[in-house]
């Protein structure tokens, strides 16, 4: 894994409970004056072996991160309190 360990995070604010697996948030530097935000989680099966998804979507109305987290990922928001599943 070369993510870097300043930009793992082991909780999200409100979620009522840790991560389940090395989970990491930041940017990469895609010219000097432009960025793009990345979130990894590994696999909670076998991360040395299954592979990676990067998923893109999102646009007007609606960021990659909020289809990611509801499509994909592993959280389910309910009655607006955020849930690890």
């Amino acid at each position: 894994m070369a993510a870097p360990a300043a930009d793992e995070f082991t909780q999200l604010p409100g979620a009522p409970s840790a991560m389940k697996t090395k989970s990491y948030s930041g940017y990469l530097k895609v010219t000097d004056s432009k960025a793009l935000h990345y979130v990894f989680l590994e696999s909670e099966d076998q991360p040395d072996k299954d592979p990676v998804v990067v998923w893109f979507n999102g646009g007007p109305g609606c960021s990659s991160l909020l289809g990611f987290i509801q499509e994909h990922g592993p959280f389910v928001f309910e009655d607006g309190a955020m849930n690890l599943t």
